[in-house]
C-alpha cells in the first residue's frame, strides 16, 4: 500500500448529516460535502445542498 492509498483511505469518512425540510439523519461521505454535490434524503427525497444546513 503506497502512502497516498493510506491517505485517501483516511480522508474518506463519514460524516452526519441532517435535511432541512424533515430532519432525518444521514450519514454521508464527506467528499461528497466538501464536493458541494447536491445530497437527497433517503427518507423524503428532498434535494439539498451541504450547505443549506
Amino acid at each position: 500500500m503506497s502512502i497516498f492509498n493510506a491517505l485517501k483511505m483516511f480522508s474518506d469518512s463519514s460524516v452526519k448529516v441532517t435535511c432541512p425540510k424533515c430532519s432525518y439523519v444521514t450519514e454521508q461521505s464527506s467528499q461528497k460535502l466538501r464536493k458541494n454535490i447536491t445530497l437527497i434524503c433517503p427518507k423524503c427525497g428532498h434535494y439539498f445542498l451541504p450547505e443549506e444546513e
